[in-house]
């Protein structure tokens, strides 16, 4: 991590009469280490990806889970959905399975329009839920600096490898328990990404250890309904977000019991909208946002060789007042 994007303790933040008081990590070894002489917590550093969790431990038993001869199957499962969602364009064989006409790979439609906002360049930007990657890639582009956080440390180690140019094998899943080898190429991974700008964190969306109000591009897609608590997401996004500038978030709204719990589903029949005003209003937030895009786009998740999940996702990008 660059000494531009500081990683702080979550143990040591705090509000005082004085303010909002940080401190920050330094690395020591394979490990983070608080600066605060009285803490000195140590976070583990996991094939080159920092563990900055409220429970650095419980986070990796949870989350630390690694692919060995495919197992275990519902991690395979979920990294050949997302490696094909984010990456089909680049892969060998293209993935298969029904899918939209219009559509090459799950994350077409979000993607360009990541991609997009390079018109627009910012020094510095983060996707919370950044899964394997493609996202990072995308605002690249766009930004000097990219920081990307995420709690499944396989998904962040897959996106280590594409964005650092390597070739990537996976397993994809064809029937059951039935898999082939796909594979992301090297060179097409490599050629619109600049490495050197993207970083990841491996810890939870909900409580980033990055520094308030740093961030000038602030990015959330398809999250809102994979947490616990939505809101909370929208609050994490408003404080990260700098003044000036942009919060963006996209989701389906595909509200699941056991993950979304009754009373966090917000806007009843239309979270859309709830949204939107929430955002214009400063409802609970930092300040009030202007609406600058809004659109419904296709994304879907190929989960084997005869089936597929198609969404209508709800892309919002907002401007935060100064």
């Amino acid at each position: 991590m660059s000494d531009a994007a500081p990683l702080v303790c979550l143990a040591c933040r705090a509000r005082t009469e004085r303010g909002r008081e940080l401190y920050t990590l330094s690395r020591e070894g394979d490990e983070l280490v608080c600066d605060n002489e009285a803490c000195r917590r140590r976070y583990p550093i996991v094939d080159g990806i920092p563990i900055v969790a409220a429970d650095p431990a419980a986070h990796l038993e949870r989350w630390g889970q690694r692919l060995v001869d495919g197992e275990p199957e519902t991690l395979a499962e979920h990294l050949s959905i997302y490696l094909d969602a984010h990456w089909g364009d680049r892969a060998t064989p293209p993935p298969d399975g029904p899918a939209e006409a219009n559509v090459r790979f799950g994350m077409e439609a979000i993607a360009a329009r990541l991609r997009a906002r390079a018109a627009a360049p910012v020094e510095r930007a983060v996707e919370l839920g950044c899964g394997v990657g493609r996202g990072l890639a995308e605002l690249a582009g766009g930004a000097r600096e990219v920081v990307g956080v995420d709690a499944q440390l396989a998904a962040l180690e897959r996106a280590r490898r594409i964005l650092d140019g390597e070739t990537l094998e996976y397993a994809r899943r064809v029937v059951g328990r039935h898999y082939t080898t796909a594979r992301i190429a090297a060179a097409a991974a490599a050629s619109s990404v600049p490495p050197a700008n993207v970083s990841l964190v491996c810890g939870d969306a909900m409580d980033p250890p990055l520094v308030p109000q740093s961030f000038d591009r602030v990015v959330a897609v398809n999250v809102l309904d994979a947490v616990s608590c939505p809101p909370q997401i929208i609050a994490v996004a408003d404080g990260l977000c700098a003044p000036g500038g942009e919060i963006i978030l996209a989701s389906p709204y595909a509200w699941q019991a056991g993950i979304v719990a009754d009373e966090h589903r917000f806007g009843g029949a239309d979270p859309a909208d709830h949204l939107r005003r929430r955002l214009s209003d400063g409802d609970e937030l930092e300040a009030r946002y202007t609406i600058e895009d809004e659109a419904e786009l296709p994304w879907s998740l190929r989960r084997d060789a005869r089936s597929a999940v198609v969404y209508r996702v709800h892309w919002l990008r907002a401007r935060k007042s100064r």
